[in-house]
């Protein structure tokens, strides 16, 4: 006599299915990328001062980077000029893309109308 093999519980099919659904979800996101891509091809850094305040014996400005683009920088060297010419610069590591690093700079003058712009990035 054969013995018949006894059917997989309904729990095994549906966790069978929902694995299924992840796997292809996932690949569909990956494939997605690999041929729409974000069409960036390189980073876009834009800086904003968030704050301006004294600082021991000068004032700092905190600064916001934002990257716009899906393109990773690293190395971002920001600088902040015054008016009157005073010069300062900080290097951010590492900007992710579409995200947000924060740093600051000091000036031993009153950092009013100061211009922060990034300079320069180094591909990761």
């Amino acid at each position: 006599m054969a013995k018949s093999k006894p059917k997989p519980p309904l729990l095994e099919w549906i966790a069978s299915a929902v694995g299924l659904m992840l796997i292809l979800g996932v690949m569909t996101v990956i494939a997605r990328d690999a041929f729409t891509g974000s069409g960036d091809i390189a980073p876009e850094v834009a800086v904003a001062a968030t704050r301006v305040g004294r600082s021991g014996t000068g004032y700092l400005v905190a600064f916001e980077a934002r990257n716009l683009s899906a393109v990773t920088a690293a190395q971002v060297v920001i600088e902040g000029k015054l008016p009157g010419g005073e010069t300062s610069t900080a290097t951010i590591d590492y900007v992710p893309g579409r995200s947000t690093r924060r740093g600051g700079l000091f000036f031993s003058q009153d950092p009013r109308g100061v211009e922060l712009r990034a300079l320069g990035y180094q591909d990761p």
